[in-house]
C-alpha cells in the first residue's frame, strides 16, 4: 500500500505486508507510530525521501517488524538537515532485531557512521542489496562487507570517494557475483580513511587532485579563496 495525499479515504488492512510512505513531510515519529499500529505485518517498508522522523521511528520498526526484509531510508540529497534525528542508535536497533533484512538503502544519511553500518553488516547475513551512496564508506567497511555479506548481489557506492580500487577488487574476488555500481576510483591519500571529512570538504571546494589536503593546507586554501573573493568584490 502506498500512502498518498488524496481526498479519497484509504482502505486499511491488518494483513498488509508492503508499505510505501514516500516524499512525506513531515513524517513524525508520532505519525509513524500510528501507521505501525494499523499495519503490524509489514515486511517491505519504503520511506524514500520522507523526512521528519528519527530514532524513535527506527526503534518502532525494530520492535514491530522483526520479519522485515526490505527497508528504504533514502534521504534527498537536497535536504541538509537531519529532520527528526536519525542516528547510529536507530540503525543499530534495526540490526539487532531485523535479522532477515535483504535490502537496505541509507543513501545520503550522512549522519549514520561506520558503527551502525558494520553492525548491520555483521547482524544481517541475508543482505542482498545495499545502497550506501554518500555515506562515507571506507576501505575497512568494504573489507567487512566482503567477509560478512556472503549473499550480497548489489552494492551502490555513489559519492563514496575514499574507497580505493584495490578494496573493490578484493571484494569482487571474494564474491564474483556482486555488482558494484557508481564506484569512481579517485587518487586519495591513505590518511583520508582516518579523516574522511577533510577529503569531502576539499572535494566540494574543487581543490586540484595534486593539492595537499591535510587540515592545515585546507585551512590555508580556504583563507586564500576567501581573500580572492573579497578582492574581486572591491575591484
Amino acid at each position: 500500500m502506498k500512502i498518498v495525499c488524496k481526498r479519497q479515504k484509504p482502505v486499511y488492512s491488518s494483513n498488509l505486508t508492503h508499505l510505501e510512505i514516500s516524499n512525506y513531510y513531515p513524517l513524525s515519529d508520532k505519525k509513524f507510530n500510528g501507521f505501525s499500529r494499523i499495519f503490524p505485518n509489514i515486511v517491505h517498508l519504503d520511506l524514500n525521501f520522507s523526512t521528519g522522523f528519527g530514532d524513535k521511528t527506527l526503534n518502532r520498526i525494530a520492535e514491530t517488524y522483526p520479519n522485515l526484509k526490505y527497508l528504504n531510508l533514502q534521504k534527498s540529497g537536497f535536504v541538509t538537515f537531519n529532520g527528526g534525528g536519525v542516528t547510529d542508535k536507530g540503525l543499530c536497533a534495526i540490526a539487532r532485531s531485523c535479522l532477515k533484512l535483504e535490502y537496505l538503502n541509507i543513501s545520503y544519511r550522512t549522519e549514520i557512521t561506520w558503527i551502525s553500518i558494520c553492525d548491520i553488516i555483521h547482524s544481517c547475513p541475508r543482505l542482498q542489496h545495499l545502497n550506501f551512496s554518500y555515506c562515507g564508506v571506507t576501505n575497512e567497511i568494504i573489507k567487512e562487507i566482503g567477509s560478512s555479506c556472503l549473499n550480497l548481489k548489489y552494492l551502490k557506492l555513489e559519492g563514496c570517494d575514499i574507497v580505493s580500487k584495490e578494496a573493490i577488487d578484493q571484494l569482487v574476488s571474494l564474491n564474483p557475483n556482486i555488482h558494484v555500481e557508481n564506484f569512481v576510483c579517485t587518487i586519495i591519500p591513505a590518511y583520508f580513511d582516518t579523516y574522511p571529512g577533510t577529503y569531502e570538504l576539499s572535494r566540494r571546494m574543487r581543490m586540484s587532485v595534486d593539492a595537499p589536503r591535510d587540515i592545515m593546507s585546507v585551512h590555508n586554501y580556504v583563507r586564500q579563496a576567501l581573500g580572492s573573493q573579497m578582492i574581486g568584490i572591491f575591484d
